[in-house]
C-alpha cells in the first residue's frame, strides 16, 4: 500500500516547479536582507573579546553539538529499526551530516530531510520506508520539543513571569501539541486524502505514519527508546547552546536554555529564510529581553548557534559534493513530499 501510494508520485507540473522556484528565489531574497539587517545590529568587535577561555567554550559547544548529530542518527536508526530497514549507525551518521548540510546551505525548500531520505531509499531499496522512517523521527520532536518547554518551565516557576513572553512559549508549545495530535488522530482514523493534484504529498505523508504508528502499535518499547533518543539529542543541543553563550558572556541558566532552545527550535520550522536566520535571532531577541539580555547580545548568540550549527554541517560538504549512492549527483527538484520545512534547527 504504501509503495504504491509512493509511487504514485511523479514529477511535479510546470506550473507548481515554477511555483517553488519562485518561492525560493524569494526566500533566498529574504534571508539576504535579514541577514543584513541583524549584521547591521552588531560589531565585528565582539568577536575579538571573547578570548581564549571563549573559543575553548565554543570549541566545546561544538563536540556537544557532534555528539547531538550522533544521537540524532541513533534516533533515526530507531525509526528505520521498526520498519524493519536495518543501516549501520556510521551510514545513518553521514547521512545525517549530509541533510544538515543541505538544509544550511540549500536554497530550495527541499531540504535536509528529504535529501537523506532519498539517499537511503537509493541504499536500500525502500524508498517507502526511508521516507517513513524520517517522518517518524521528525515527529518524535514535535513531541519533545514542546514538552521540555513545557517541563523547563514547570522545574523553574520564573519563566511564568515574562509577561507575553511566557504566554508565547506556552502557546507555541501548545499548538505543537495539538498539531501533532491532530496529525496522529487523524492517520489512526485512516481518513485519507484523495492522491490528487497538491493532494499526492499529503496522502503519502498520511500513509508513510499510519504504517510507523501499527509498528509502534506492535512495539511500545521500540517507541519509547525512539523518544529517549530524541530527548538526548534536545538535551544535547542545549548543552551546546550554555556553553556558546558562556563563550560571549551571556548569563543564562540551563534552566531557562531548557525553555527557550525548543521554543527557538519550533519556531524555525516556518520555512521563512535559509538556515532560520533572523527567526532564530528574532525569537531569542523576544525571549531573551525579560531576563535582561540586551538585543545585541540576543542576536550574537543566535549568530554564534548558527556558526557551530553550520561548521558541524560543513562535515557534511565532502559526501554531499561526491554525490549519493553509487556516485548519483544530488537532484533538488519537487517532485518528492512538496516542500521540507526543516531548517538547521532540527527538532
Amino acid at each position: 500500500m504504501m509503495h504504491k501510494e509512493f509511487g504514485s508520485l511523479g514529477a511535479a507540473t510546470t506550473k507548481n516547479f515554477d511555483r517553488h522556484r519562485a518561492f525560493n528565489y524569494l526566500r533566498v531574497l529574504v534571508t539576504v536582507i535579514t541577514f543584513f539587517t541583524i549584521a547591521a545590529k552588531v560589531h565585528l568587535g565582539w568577536i575579538g573579546q571573547i578570548g581564549k577561555r571563549g573559543f575553548g567554550l565554543l570549541s566545546v559547544a561544538f563536540i556537544a553539538t557532534v555528539i547531538g548529530i550522533a544521537l540524532s542518527a541513533l534516533r533515526w536508526n530507531g525509526a528505520l529499526d521498526a520498519l524493519k530497514v536495518k543501516k549501520k549507525f556510521s551510514e545513518l551518521f553521514k547521512l545525517q551530516l549530509v541533510g544538515l548540510f543541505a538544509s544550511n546551505f540549500l536554497p530550495s525548500t527541499v531540504g535536509g530531510d528529504i535529501v537523506r531520505a532519498r539517499w537511503l531509499g537509493r541504499c536500500s531499496d525502500q524508498v517507502a520506508e526511508g521516507f517513513a522512517s524520517v517522518i517518524i523521527e521528525r515527529l518524535t520532536g514535535w513531541l519533545v520539543l514542546p514538552c521540555l518547554a513545557l517541563i523547563g518551565i514547570a522545574f523553574d516557576p520564573a519563566m511564568l513571569h515574562l509577561g507575553k513572553v511566557s504566554g508565547i512559549i506556552i502557546t507555541i508549545a501548545t499548538a505543537t501539541l495539538t498539531a501533532l495530535m491532530i496529525l496522529i488522530t487523524f492517520t489512526i482514523l485512516k481518513k485519507q486524502v484523495k492522491p490528487n493534484g497538491r493532494f499526492k504529498s499529503l496522502s503519502a505523508i498520511v500513509a508513510s505514519l499510519e504504517d510507523g504508528i501499527n509498528q509502534f502499535k506492535a512495539d511500545p518499547a521500540s517507541l519509547a527508546k525512539l523518544i529517549a533518543w530524541a530527548i538526548a539529542y534536545q538535551l544535547s543541543i542545549v548543552t551546546a547552546a550554555l556553553f556558546a553563550a558562556s563563550a560571549i558572556h551571556i548569563a543564562i541558566t540551563w534552566r531557562e536554555l531548557l525553555v527557550m532552545v525548543p521554543t527557538v527550535a519550533m519556531l524555525q520550522v516556518l520555512p521563512l529564510t535559509i538556515g532560520g536566520i533572523g527567526v532564530r535571532e528574532g525569537a531569542l531577541v523576544l525571549m531573551l529581553q525579560p531576563l535582561g539580555i540586551a538585543t545585541t547580545q540576543a542576536i550574537e548568540f543566535g549568530l554564534v548557534v548558527y556558526g557551530i550549527n553550520v561548521l558541524a554541517s560543513l562535515l557534511g560538504a565532502p559526501s554531499f559534493a561526491l554525490g549519493g549512492p553509487q556516485g548519483e549527483p544530488v537532484t533538488v527538484t519537487e517532485d518528492v513530499i512538496g516542500s521540507d520545512k526543516t531548517n538547521s534547527g532540527e527538532s
